[in-house]
């Protein structure tokens, strides 16, 4: 009696294994990427608070050596620094890192979204031979696609490991970060499920892609002139201040009504001298206002992120303080 062939079940059986252990290779790689972006995304924020601590610190040192108001130079001129204005140049100062950090995320978005149409394109060019999507793939990503690169051969990787195509390239989509990518992704993956000629499918996604991409570029064109509108408002109301200042409060500060006790008609008053350091500080902190909000509605208003426009705020505020602290 001949014994039974149990070679294609053990074959199945490693195989469904192997696929399990690349589904869970993939799922830890895509988690570790995600918590190291978190955690380089903290790290320049704790620097932040220890840019803002350490200000602080030598803000408190000044005040408690040379009394509530400090003066220091800086580009030819001496300004007064009093505790809420050493807080104010921390907080300006300590915002610089997110913002710079903002500004290169910003890029390297900007660069992916122009890559992924020729990505596209590409698939389709090397579907022309008969090449499966995941061969494609592979194929296409031997190519430059500048930060793109990087992501593609993560997401061969993620395939390689035996993940199925469709969870990498929701990794893929994750670790991109772009609306653009997200949206490709999806739509690479619902023409793997359909099936058909992948040139065909993968050229439909490159014209999608490519009228998403002249749209977004239409929209920025649009609102960019209101970026330098933002600006030229924001300069007018420094001028505007500057001259009400140094004209027109100052000349009431130093002018004599005839001193205390003055009488007009038989009727006596007293004129009470004009706090012209409260006034300024009054202006300084709208001028404050007006600047972050300012920049982080022009940058909402050109990328549709709010954190583009931290880098338009920090600028602004940064030179109403110089202004305000060392001019006026």
């Amino acid at each position: 009696m001949s014994e039974p062939n149990t070679q294609p079940n053990t074959t199945l059986g490693a195989s469904a294994r192997e696929a399990s252990k690349g589904k869970a290779r993939g799922r830890i790689s895509g988690g570790v990427m995600l918590v190291v972006g978190k955690v380089t995304r903290k790290l320049v924020w704790v620097f932040s608070g220890l840019i803002f601590a350490g200000i602080f610190a030598w803000g408190l040192v000044e005040i408690g050596l040379n009394g509530p108001s400090v003066k220091l130079a800086f580009i030819g001129r001496t300004g007064n620094f009093t505790f809420d204005r050493f807080l104010l140049f921390a907080g300006i100062l300590s915002l610089i890192p997110p913002s710079i950090m903002y500004f290169i995320d910003s890029r390297r978005r900007d660069s992916i979204d122009n890559n992924i149409p020729h990505l596209i394109r590409d698939i389709a060019d090397a579907g022309r031979s008969g090449m499966t999507l995941t061969r494609a793939i592979e194929i296409s990503a031997e190519r430059d696609y500048g930060p793109l690169t990087k992501e593609i051969k993560r997401l061969i990787a993620k395939i390689s490991f035996r993940v199925p195509l469709e969870r990498a390239l929701q990794y893929f989509a994750d670790s991109t970060g772009t609306m653009l990518s997200r949206r490709s992704a999806m739509l690479i993956s619902e023409a793997n499920k359909s099936g058909g000629d992948i040139q065909e499918s993968m050229e439909s996604v490159a014209k999608h892609v490519q009228d998403i991409q002249y749209l977004e570029r239409k929209r920025r064109a649009t609102l960019r002139p209101f970026i330098g509108v933002m600006y030229i408002s924001f300069a007018v109301f420094l001028v505007t201040v500057y001259l009400l200042i140094s004209s027109f409060f100052t000349q009431l500060a130093n002018t004599n009504f005839g001193g205390a006790g003055a009488s007009v008609g038989g009727v006596g008053f007293n004129f009470v001298s004009l706090p012209l350091d409260k006034i300024t500080a009054v202006f300084l902190y709208m001028a404050m206002i007006e600047a972050a909000f300012a920049g982080l509605v022009g940058g909402k208003m050109a990328t549709g992120y709010i954190r583009d426009g931290l880098k338009h705020a920090v600028l602004l505020m940064l030179i109403c303080f110089i202004v305000f602290v060392f001019l006026i």
